[in-house]
């Protein structure tokens, strides 16, 4: 029998449905890009697997009766109709004796919304831009916003979606209603405005060994040219348009230029952020810098990437950590959590 159950959602399932829903297809469909370097990894290590795939939440009771490997390689990341179904993927998993990489359902469920993770971090006097949430069909109030640039982004996607460079607006503005009002439309969710910081950006890998949890070496995202009179954000087409300017000029540097304090600083607050949330495994922690090099906690993202071209193994790759490593790692840390 095989040792790992490699699960990831169908997506070729994730379409638009009948309320209009805008669907981004090329982050869902890197999806496959992670499935094929893990099992890589797998046949490199010797480790057997299989790989199946849901289309519903509802699917994986019966599948986990048919499958019978105690250790699942949770790469679910999106299920049609409820954003937060993903989420309980791990729950149901320890329902049936199994045990999941990755972070846990309610850590899962926090960085999925990312007004909750703004409020336990404010909790946990961990730094977060300000801001305010304007759900669909409810007024939006701006009185305790101060004057100045925000960043208007749906609450519950990641991976860019609904973002550009319409994403950054005036508060008091105009363009702050249209901003809001099209994510209310295309994704129907609530929307996140917040404060742009607009200066440096910062992805930050955080990895957990037998030893302790590990902040990888810090990455910058350097912005080109093309954002001379733009906003300077990783928005949509920046990640997933390898023909777009913003693609081409949107680089990524390892290790991060950063004053000593300032890097000790972010690899701290990367550190309160893992343990404010209880994550597990790994994820990865957006900053922002202002000017006087101050790290804001933009996001958690608990199931990050993890197809080669991507940041979490540019991360690994700087900590001179082998990729098949870094996924025996993280099954080593599974096989402890067995139900």
């Amino acid at each position: 029998m095989s040792e790992i159950l490699v699960l990831h959602n169908a997506v070729d399932k994730i379409t638009a449905d009948d309320r209009g829903l805008a669907v981004f297809e090329e982050s869902n469909a890197s999806l496959m890009g992670q499935v094929a370097a893990v099992t890589g990894a797998l046949t490199a290590l010797g480790i057997s697997y299989q790989v199946k795939s849901i289309e519903t939440l509802g699917q994986l009771p019966d599948l986990l009766q048919h499958h019978h490997q105690k250790i699942i390689f949770n790469l679910v990341e999106e299920l049609p109709g409820d954003m937060l179904q993903a989420c309980y993927v791990p729950a149901l998993c320890r329902t049936f004796g199994r045990a999941c990489t990755g972070s846990d359902t309610p850590a899962l469920l926090l960085a999925q919304n990312k007004w909750h993770t703004k409020a336990i971090l404010k909790a946990a006097n961990i730094p977060i831009p300000q801001g305010t949430i304007v759900p669909p069909g409810q007024p939006m109030d701006i009185r305790d916003l101060p004057r100045g640039k925000y960043f208007v982004k749906p609450v519950f996607s990641d991976a860019s979606e609904g973002i550009d460079d319409q994403s950054v607006v005036d508060v008091p503005g105009p363009a702050l209603e249209k901003a809001v009002r099209r994510i209310h439309q295309r994704q129907q969710q609530p929307a996140l405005v917040e404060q742009f910081i607009p200066n440096r950006e910062l992805n930050v890998s955080v990895l957990q060994q037998k030893d302790g949890v590990q902040v990888l070496p810090l990455a910058e995202i350097v912005f080109g040219d093309f954002y001379r009179d733009k906003p300077r954000i990783v928005d949509y087409a920046a990640k997933w348009h390898p023909d777009s300017p913003a693609y081409r000029q949107t680089n990524r540097i390892i290790p991060a230029p950063l004053s000593q304090p300032a890097a000790d600083r972010v690899y701290q607050v990367a550190l309160a952020t893992w343990e404010a949330l209880g994550c597990q495994d790994y994820v990865r922690v957006d900053f922002r810098l202002d000017d006087r090099e101050r790290p804001f906690v933009l996001e958690v993202n608990t199931n990050p990437d993890i197809s080669p071209d991507a940041g979490f193994p540019a991360a690994l790759a700087a900590a001179g950590i082998n990729y098949a490593t870094f996924i025996e790692t993280i099954i080593n840390n599974a096989s402890l959590r067995k139900p």
